[in-house]
């Protein structure tokens, strides 16, 4: 009695109509599912982590590490699932991250954080209300700079219309930059104060009396004491007329006759400046699931709407088009994948009879929609690393199709029907097929064992092969013996004049030549394998040598480049502005050297004060006046001769640094998982002799040739 397996193969090769209906279910069901994918650079991942945050105007990092960290970090190291808890203590504000384990439940854990922290009762009284919150990851999929010789308050009040705009479009996310938080100054007048014998403190309760709870400026004094407002007294002209003292003679005095009370901006946020002019920056993201194309194309007709209908000296730009990038890359990966298609169905029409090659060939386009569907099952998108796992399975599916394809021929050649030639050929193929695909699975299955994001990211390959091997196996044992038994009922000397031509001089070529050499190599099999060792020693050698180089996360050439200074704390942002000025200029100078005074090259350059552009520096640098970067966007990398690091190190070379500075990078934008490519971890107790270590770890990295942009986490604080 024949196994079930072997039985179903007869079923679907001697059905009339079985094999074509089940190609054409695998066509419309990855029809079908390439609709419902959605597009993206990365695949979705989880980001294991909740954050919480206190500010504490005024307070030393020393201060913030031993009356918030030192009071957090032992509530929440001990919650289940924690992996790891880190912390960062800066100027006036301490943050708590704590890791959970992988498939952890993040919302029951935001729920045990925020329980531990509502039970804390020793922080200091001024400090800000904990934020507690997810980290959760948004692509970015472009950005709008708004820029033009406006005041400040009008740039800001037209960002939030954009940005409201775009979010009922249907953008899923906006995020401005360098629109700073207003405030309220009041200002006293310490000859009125002391005349009327009162004390900031007494001000500070009249205005708390006053409105309601939330910021809205400062009373400076020998110590600044906050105000908040919410409801009640909410401009400068309503604080005017609170009254802070009734004399005996029923006169009434007001803030507004013992003070200055003016509107400003938070001189702690960030500014940011485009050609020299104040601008705000719109960061359009869109959530894990959302489609990153659909994303684009509402941003894009967004601003063609609304370009018309603004000032004509009012600037409103869109750069960084991420969906520019993903059509680029996946067009790439297509035409690559189309090429080695091409390729393919060449070779099989050289080897195989026209028809035979073409069903073979068929099975490619099948197998692959098939992956389609079950990619969406498994919740997969369309994306680099999904499409590099299907252009390398290419391969695969063909070798499956070829070795059923030609065998069948080969027992058809030898005088079987056509119907038992081709269920000899798929009978007698499935034991190596199924060996081979289990090898090819074992290569791949260890990609699952790696962990926390790199591992999320990388998993889509494996998943990908697993569908890809499968719907190979369906199309090559139920499907194409069917359309076998049907092509090879034509005899192949009547077809493909070149495969007539060209196989008698291969199988000579096969049977004389070829032969000898096999038979030689076999007769002298210790040197064989003498040689074979010694091409696997000097491949070693290759790599150890550095002729072959290591490259943990490969990145395309990026279009955008950052530049970072860190000034020692305590630096005017007037300082850091003129800083921002020397790296503009000599980044267009090096452009004008590059393309000799042509241009062309920058699309846009934008210039922040208060925080480090880019990601990799958001880390090590914090944020303050002492910290000023320039944002670049270029050209795309395949419009231009000049390739970025050349634009990098010309502006490195340029830039003419100023005293004061700690820190100064020029990187270009990397893509993957966040991170430099080294990283370095000293622990200690004191934190000079951390300083000093990491001092002398970074002199002795610059020794070493293409190290450049060391950056340490722990930088120098404003002298007391």
């Amino acid at each position: 009695m024949k196994s079930p397996r072997r039985d179903l193969i007869g079923v679907f090769l001697r059905h009339r109509t079985a094999a074509n209906l089940l190609m054409v279910f695998l066509i419309v069901i990855g029809l079908f599912s390439l609709g419902q994918l959605n597009t993206q650079f990365f695949p979705k991942f989880t980001i294991d982590w909740i954050t919480v945050s206190v500010d504490w105007p005024g307070a030393s990092a020393e201060d913030i590490d031993a009356n918030i960290i030192g009071v957090i970090e032992p509530k929440v190291r001990f919650l289940d699932n924690v992996y790891r808890v880190s912390s960062t203590s800066s100027e006036g504000v301490g943050l708590v991250a704590i890791q959970f384990q992988q498939n952890t439940d993040l919302q029951a854990a935001l729920g045990d954080v925020e329980s531990e922290i509502a039970q804390i009762t020793t922080l200091p009284e001024d400090t800000e209300k904990p934020v507690i919150q997810r980290v959760f990851s948004y692509e970015p999929i472009g950005r709008l700079v708004l820029s033009g010789p406006y005041p400040e308050t009008s740039l800001k009040s037209l960002a939030k219309d954009i940005r409201e705009g775009l979010l009922a479009k249907g953008v899923d996310r906006v995020e401005l930059a360098g629109a700073r938080r207003e405030e309220i100054w009041v200002e006293l007048l310490p000859r009125t104060m002391r005349q009327l014998d009162l004390e900031a403190e007494d001000i500070a309760a009249s205005i708390r009396q006053n409105s309601l709870d939330l910021p809205s400026g400062i009373v400076p004094s020998g110590t600044d004491k906050q105000i908040r407002s919410l409801g009640l007294a909410k401009t400068a002209e309503a604080l005017g007329h609170i009254e802070v003292r009734a004399l005996e003679n029923g006169e009434k005095i007001y803030l507004r006759e013992i003070s200055h009370i003016s509107n400003r901006f938070n001189q702690d946020d960030p500014s940011v400046f485009r050609d020299g002019e104040a601008a705000i920056e719109l960061q359009v993201q869109r959530a894990p699931a959302s489609d990153a194309l659909e994303q684009a194309a509402i941003l894009e007709e967004y601003v063609r709407e609304i370009l018309p209908t603004l000032p004509p000296n009012l600037k409103l730009e869109q750069y960084n088009d991420v969906a520019e990038a993903i059509n680029d890359r996946i067009n790439l990966l297509l035409k690559n994948g189309g090429t080695g298609l091409v390729l393919v169905v060449a070779v099989l029409f050289v080897f195989l009879s026209g028809r035979v090659a073409f069903w073979v060939a068929v099975g490619i386009p099948v197998a692959m929609l098939a992956t389609l569907a079950a990619m969406a099952l498994m919740g997969q998108s369309i994306n680099m690393v999904s499409l590099f796992a299907m252009i390398m399975a290419i391969g695969i599916i063909v070798d499956d199709a070829i070795v059923v394809g030609e065998h069948s021929v080969t027992r058809r050649a030898a005088g079987d029907s056509p119907t038992r030639a081709a269920e000899t050929g798929a009978k007698h193929m499935l034991p190596p097929v199924i060996a081979a695909t289990l090898t090819t699975l074992a290569a791949f299955l260890p990609l699952f064992m790696v962990s926390d994001i790199i591992g999320q990211i990388i998993a889509a390959i494996p998943m990908v092969i697993i569908a890809i091997l499968i719907a190979s196996l369906i199309e090559c044992f139920f499907i194409l013996p069917g359309h076998l038994r049907v092509a090879l009922r034509h005899d192949p000397r009547h077809e493909n004049r070149f495969a007539r031509w060209f196989n008698p001089r291969f199988e000579a070529f096969r049977d004389g030549p070829f032969e000898r050499f096999v038979r030689a190599a076999v007769t002298w099999r210790y040197l064989t394998l003498s040689i074979g060792v010694a091409l696997l020693v000097m491949l070693f050698g290759l790599m150890a040598g550095g002729r072959i180089g290591f490259v943990f996360f490969p990145s395309p050439e990026s279009d955008t480049a950052y530049a970072n200074v860190a000034f020692v704390e305590g630096t005017k942002r007037e300082t850091s502005r003129a800083m921002l000025e020397e790296l503009e200029r000599a980044l267009y100078v090096s452009e004008e050297k590059l393309t000799g005074g042509k241009g062309g090259l920058i699309v846009v350059s934008i210039a922040q004060i208060g925080k480090p552009v880019g990601r990799s520096d958001s880390f090590f640098l914090g944020s303050g006046d002492h910290i000023a970067g320039v944002r670049v966007e270029l050209v795309p990398s395949d419009s231009r001769s000049i390739r970025t690091q050349e634009l990098l190190k010309a502006w490195r070379e340029e830039t003419r640094l100023m005293a004061g500075i700690e820190s100064f990078t020029v990187i270009e934008e990397q893509s993957g998982p966040p991170g430099r490519e080294i990283d370095l971890r000293i622990s200690g107790q004191s934190l000079d002799d951390l300083k000093a270590a990491a001092l002398e770890a970074r002199a002795l990295l610059e020794r070493f040739p293409g190290v450049s942009d060391i950056n340490d986490d722990l930088p120098y604080g404003k002298q007391e």
